[in-house]
């Protein structure tokens, strides 16, 4: 299951000696001359350093091994990696931006929340990767996993290069790739949820067993799709009858306060046209699934976390989604008339946790609701939405795109 948090946590300082910082500046010198032929150059093995929150912009890696180091939150903007071998690294939230990264070893990688806008992956190999598969002068730690799926969770590709590359069995979930030139690239068994591919340019690639349950697609990538004999939307599992009674064990969860029963947690299955009307799933985690049309009207959504999930035209009518985490979650054209989005207290912490709509996209949606107090809708898409004062006097919504003036509904002019 996902866990991803309102913003990013702000680590602690990696605390980097004096003398580490001069060993890694000397191997890296000694690979630029490598790089140019120079006498005195050797290649750069840095596999399994910790090179966390350093500012490399502009760092010259080409070639380099970095098979499993941690450069969480480096800078690397610009920096050339072309062919370099970043097998099972850490690159979480590291900024990429203009990076050079043309045909590079990136299996196994982690690039969550990383920014990689207008980079160069042409040709990249992101498929999953496994501790082992080449060889370091350094080793894992015992705790280092031995095999994972390279993961970009919100990770930022406006614009980028991934012409040829290799993402099969990657997972995209909620990452933004606007414009990004996939030509070629192969996406077979992708996870691409709630993904941004608007502009993106897919011709030749393959999308076999991709996943793009509520992904944002303009109608030319649409076509794209269709001619290439692909459904825009994908099918998820279906739970059927198996839904009421996992529902009936998180009622009995919750009565119990957690003694019985069991919390309902799905991930990637659907769920369209459910019927959970008045059901009470507060403290549920149904991320990734595809809710469309689905009859939610009074339901009980209280600290739930539904994110990424694909929501069109679902009926929240009445709901109750204070402290609901939404963030990415696609309710184009869904209906929240008369639902309670305020934040919800927590004990002991002097702090309301805040209903979380980050970058939803609620395209032409009933956002007439009762009540918006401390609601977070930043960077959200409103576009056509029908939107009350109630809503857009008590959210949060910097970096929104608003609905145009005089769809908003005033106190006493609401129409059915």
């Amino acid at each position: 299951m996902l866990s991803p948090p309102s913003k990013l946590p702000v680590p602690s300082d990696p605390g980097h000696s004096a003398e580490y910082i001069e060993e890694v500046k000397r191997l890296l010198q000694r690979h630029q001359r490598w790089v140019k032929g120079l006498r005195g150059g050797v290649q750069a093995d840095l596999s399994f350093y910790d090179l966390s929150h350093l500012p490399l912009a502009g760092a010259v890696l080409r070639n380099a091994k970095l098979v499993g180091a941690n450069l969480a939150r480096s800078n690397l903007s610009r920096a050339d990696l072309s062919a370099a071998i970043l097998m099972m690294s850490d690159l979480e939230a590291a900024d990429l931006t203009r990076a050079n990264l043309l045909g590079a070893d990136l299996r196994g990688t982690v690039l969550n929340w990383a920014n990689l806008n207008e980079a160069n992956l042409a040709g990249a190999d992101l498929r999953t990767g496994e501790v082992g598969a080449v060889s370091t002068k350094r080793r894992p730690g015992q705790d280092a996993p031995l095999s994972r799926r390279t993961t970009l969770l919100d990770a930022r590709l406006t614009r980028a290069i991934l012409v040829g590359s290799n993402l099969g069995n990657c997972d995209l979930t909620g990452a933004e790739l606007v414009d990004a030139d996939l030509t070629g690239a192969d996406l077979s068994g992708a996870i691409l949820v709630s993904t941004d591919l608007s502009g993106a340019t897919i011709k030749g690639a393959q999308l076999h067993g991709a996943l793009l349950s509520g992904a944002v697609l303009d109608d030319r990538v649409v076509a794209q799709m269709v001619q290439m004999g692909i459904e825009p939307e994908g099918r998820m599992e279906p739970l059927g009858e198996r839904l009421f009674e996992l529902v009936a064990l998180h009622r009995l969860w919750l009565d119990t306060n957690g003694r019985e029963g069991r919390r309902l947690e799905l991930d990637m299955v659907d769920l369209t046209d459910a019927p959970l009307a008045e059901t009470d799933l507060s403290g549920a985690r149904i991320q990734r699934c595809d809710l469309r049309r689905a009859n939610l009207q009074g339901a009980h959504l209280v600290l739930a976390d539904l994110s990424y999930c694909s929501m069109g035209e679902a009926d929240l009518t009445g709901a109750n989604l204070s402290g609901c985490t939404l963030r990415r979650v696609n309710m184009t054209r869904a209906v929240l008339r008369d639902a309670a989005m305020d934040g919800m207290p927590l004990a002991g912490a002097g702090r309301d946790w805040p209903t979380n709509l980050q970058y939803a996209r609620l395209v032409e949606a009933d956002l007439r609701v009762a009540s918006a107090d401390g609601a977070l809708l930043r960077f959200a898409d409103l576009t056509g939405a029908r939107a009350n004062m109630a809503l857009l006097k008590g959210a949060d919504l910097k970096g929104a795109r608003l609905p145009k003036a005089g769809t908003a509904t005033l106190p006493g002019n609401e129409t059915p």
